[in-house]
C-alpha cells in the first residue's frame, strides 16, 4: 500500500515539475526570499530581474 501511494507522489511530483518554466532551483530561491523576508511580489521580481531571471 506505502509503495502505490508513492509511486501516485513521485507521478504526481514529475507532472507538475515538467509544466514549471524555470529551473527548481530559481523557484526555491524565490520561495525562501519570500517566506524568510517581508517582500511583495513586485519586489519578489525586481530581485529576480537583479539576478538575470525575468519574471512578471
Amino acid at each position: 500500500m506505502l509503495d502505490v501511494r508513492k509511486s501516485s507522489i513521485h507521478g504526481a511530483l514529475r507532472k507538475v515539475l515538467k509544466r514549471i518554466h524555470y529551473s527548481l532551483e530559481v523557484m526555491l530561491t524565490c520561495v525562501r526570499w519570500y517566506v524568510a523576508y517581508p517582500l511583495s511580489l513586485r519586489h519578489m521580481e525586481e530581485m529576480t530581474q537583479e539576478h538575470g531571471v525575468f519574471v512578471d
